[in-house]
């Protein structure tokens, strides 16, 4: 049989592709695509096979139509059956019927729950919203627009209800609504011929929680940041091979943060050092959370064997996934050697480390975001050559009750790099970039609040 005679029978949306030898059409949600001289029948990405090929001739698809209809029976919404004797096709559309329809309030919006007469899949229902109003359609479904369908609504603000027979397969139920919806979902609900539809809005909210909810967004507000120039005093961190230390590098980028910060936001900058001076390790985070800090930036200079290696890394905790990422954590862990104990970091190897890591699973997902986020500034700003986020153990961001991040700024055993870590104007360039990563993350945190 001719494809395209039977597909434009039943009124479905089709294309035919003559120089890629392809007849594809839709139902519903579904896809289902045809290759000339071919057996297989692509449904929704999954690839099925007729026992014989698909015939091409004069711009003419024609199929086997018995085991082709075999073949995609599920896509139909309707009932499909090829009667030989006859040589005809029966259709038995067997439409859906809308029977009941309620509308609830919940704590953080309503929904309506739509019971039909035969069994429903949430594939085939679609929602919108336009100008006031929120339509559910359901493809392969009917609706009894000239008496009401039993509706039942205890929600003020479902304000109208609408049932609109859009074509001949679609049902549309159509609510005037008061207020903006946030978010929609549609699930399964009691039985198979139930739909769910919920709806997530704004509504008022008593004085008292407001001032509970203000007071609580007060609390996670970004209002304190700490800096971390790391090494420093008797711990020089890597040296370049032009005689540039670590620590000054970094600490010179640091007060440059530390002033674009104070100049770009109403915030309290702090440093875990301003000067050249060795501080512990978990002095740094105990420092951060004993001032109530919000967000913790461990700043570094890496360096490597590889002298050609060039350009930033941002890095959050956790264990590392490469063995670059760990080798870089590993000789930044090593500045406890001019610690005077080192016994605080007994247990931080191996799976304990892991697990203190992963307890700090609050900050996890913050620490991501900010972590892109001012990676992305620097590769636009400073070295489109970086190595983007990793994660690894570095001891340093152990403990920290806040997002936190360690950035490797450059690599001062490369010479190119070196030199732009020396450079006043390279300095500030890169605070720049940081600033303006940690300002975008503080609008979109505090506005997730």
């Amino acid at each position: 049989m001719r494809l395209d005679h039977f597909i434009t029978a039943l009124g479905l949306p089709h294309q035919q592709d003559d120089r890629f030898k392809k007849f594809c059409f839709t139902v519903g949600s579904h896809s289902v695509c045809c290759s000339a001289a071919n057996p297989f029948i692509r449904v929704d990405g999954e690839i099925r096979q007729l026992p014989l090929n698909i015939l091409y001739q004069n711009g003419r698809y024609y199929i086997p139509l018995m085991m082709f209809l075999s073949a995609v029976q599920d896509v139909w919404p309707f009932s499909l059956e090829y009667r030989p004797m006859q040589k005809e096709i029966y259709l038995d559309r067997g439409y859906r019927q809308v029977v009941e329809i309620e509308g609830k309030k919940l704590q953080n919006g309503f929904l309506f729950r739509i019971q039909l007469n035969k069994p429903v899949d949430t594939d085939d229902i679609y929602t919108s919203e336009s100008n006031g109003w929120f339509y559910i359609d359901l493809y392969g479904a009917q609706v009894e627009t000239k008496k009401p369908i039993p509706c039942t609504i205890d929600y003020q603000k479902i304000l109208e209800f609408i049932p609109i027979q859009l074509s001949d397969e679609t049902a549309r139920l159509s609510f005037r609504i008061s207020g903006a919806i946030q978010e929609r979902k549609v699930m399964k609900g009691d039985n198979d011929a139930q739909v769910v539809v919920t709806l997530r809005t704004v509504d008022e909210v008593a004085p008292n929680l407001l001032a509970d909810l203000q007071r609580e967004r007060e609390k996670w507000k970004i209002d304190v940041i700490i800096i971390d120039p790391g090494h420093g005093g008797k711990d020089p961190g890597a040296i370049g091979r032009n005689g540039l230390y670590e620590k000054k590098a970094v600490l010179e980028i640091g007060l440059e943060l530390k002033k674009q910060l104070e100049n770009r936001m109403n915030v309290k900058v702090l440093m875990t050092r301003d000067r050249d001076r060795f501080v512990p390790l978990k002095q740094r985070t105990k420092f951060a959370n004993s001032n109530g800090g919000k967000l913790f930036i461990s700043l570094h200079a890496d360096a490597n064997p590889v002298r050609s290696l060039r350009g930033h890394t941002v890095y959050f905790l956790g264990p590392a996934k490469t063995e670059e990422a760990r080798i870089v954590a590993q000789f930044e862990n090593s500045v406890i050697q001019f610690e005077d104990s080192q016994d605080h970091y007994k247990d931080f190897g191996g799976a304990a480390f892991i697990l203190g890591a992963n307890a700090q699973n609050a900050y996890h997902k913050e620490s991501q975001d900010l972590a892109a986020l001012i990676d992305q500034k620097l590769a636009e700003q400073c070295s489109a050559n970086g190595h983007g986020v990793r994660q690894s153990g570095f001891y340093v961001l152990y403990g920290a009750s806040m997002p936190n991040i360690l950035i490797e700024t450059a690599f001062i055993s490369n010479r190119s790099d070196e030199q732009n870590l020396s450079d006043r104007s390279f300095q500030k360039k890169m605070a720049k970039a940081i600033c303006e990563g940690i300002v975008e993350f503080k609008e979109r945190f505090e506005g997730d609040i």
